[in-house]
């Protein structure tokens, strides 16, 4: 079966499986083997983080890891200073989970992922320029340097005497340093412009015009949703053995999990209006062979979801406004009519008086 036969979509379409192995900047390592010496542990672990339902999460160290690239920065003609110019990339974390995890521990997970999580993105600036050449001055990207920090995840077993298992690891992988390739075509004697700026690559902007959009703010479905109204985020990568994984995902946000072969799907904890229900997204199975099981997951239609809320939101609203005036308005319409009908009463009394 292919790849694309093992990916389904249903339901609000919240979750999207995209099997890959180059989604994530760093390798995972692989599942642990949990029934290994090594991932077995009496006693309390040194430098452990704790949380909910018995896990622990330890640092394991952090290294800096190179990635090849080949993006087009941007073109100057005749530039005789340094520029900067900036950029934001995309962050990433992942997880590789062995074995099955309770309602608890998955819960302590997610909670443990979320303590390393770092920002969505990160803004990234060159200096570019500087050379007092009569011609075109090339920048391409060929390759981004990587901070990638592993952390090992632990739970307590369920066994006498108690003891702490690994499971897992939770990778973080943030861009940290671009790597930029200058080429020059000297053309002495042409007329250089006073804009040495030509052209730029995507989303290459000026470090001053890279502030963002003043309505982002609106269009931009907050962390977590707008409770009771509307709530995302967790998300339970399962399997016939039960649950093999979980994460929160913020809009825009993917997660790479790494598990032993098999077939898993993603399913989504969402409420609508208060309404709690579950989003899965198919099922998928690893290739036969393979010797583990890659997937990234990410939400898709929360920013429609979140604009559709936005618009019922507005139509109440101007609902409710034309509702209140037209109240106002048949109340200052029996107003006067109760004025005209007490002048017009009082005239008749008084003409039936006289």
């Amino acid at each position: 079966m292919s790849a694309h036969a093992n990916v389904a979509t249903i339901g609000l379409l919240l979750l999207l499986l995209l099997p890959s192995s180059a989604v994530f900047a760093a390798a995972l390592p692989s599942p642990p083997d949990r029934s290994a010496p090594a991932n077995n542990q009496s006693g309390p672990l040194p430098t452990a983080q704790s949380f909910t339902g018995g896990v622990f999460l330890v640092k394991d160290g952090s290294t800096d890891q190179n990635v090849s690239a080949n993006e087009f920065v941007v073109e100057f003609y005749c530039i005789g200073h340094g520029a900067y110019i900036a950029k934001q990339f995309e962050t990433a974390i992942g997880e590789s989970i062995s074995g099955t995890l309770s309602t608890a521990q998955a819960s302590g997970v997610v909670d443990a992922a979320n303590s390393v999580r770092p920002p969505r993105t990160v803004n990234l600036t060159i200096t570019v320029g500087g050379l007092d050449l009569a011609g075109n001055i090339t920048y391409v990207m060929t390759g981004m340097t990587y901070n990638v920090t592993t952390y090992s995840v632990w739970v307590t077993a369920q066994q006498s005497p108690p003891a702490e298992q690994r499971v897992g690891y939770i990778v973080v992988s943030v861009p940290e340093r671009p790597q930029i390739n200058e080429t020059s075509q000297d053309l002495s004697g042409s007329s250089c412009s006073d804009f040495a700026m030509s052209k730029s690559g995507p989303a290459w902007t000026s470090p001053a015009l890279s502030l963002g959009h003043p309505l982002n703010r609106f269009s931009t479905p907050p962390e977590g949703g707008f409770a009771p109204i509307f709530t995302y985020g967790t998300l339970k990568i399962v399997s016939s053995s039960g649950v093999a994984g979980a994460a929160y995902l913020r809009p825009g946000e993917n997660a790479t999990f790494l598990l032993p072969p098999g077939s898993y799907s993603a399913v989504a904890d969402v409420t609508l209006f208060g309404i709690p229900f579950s989003v899965g997204s198919g099922t998928y199975s690893s290739p036969g062979g393979a010797a583990s099981a890659q997937f990234t997951v990410s939400l898709t239609s929360i920013y429609d979801i979140w604009y559709g809320l936005e618009i019922s939101v507005v139509i109440i609203l101007v609902a409710l406004v034309f509702f209140i005036e037209s109240k106002l308005q048949v109340r200052v319409a029996l107003v006067r009519a109760s004025k005209y009908f007490s002048r017009v009463f009082r005239s008749a009394w008084r003409k039936f008086t006289d």
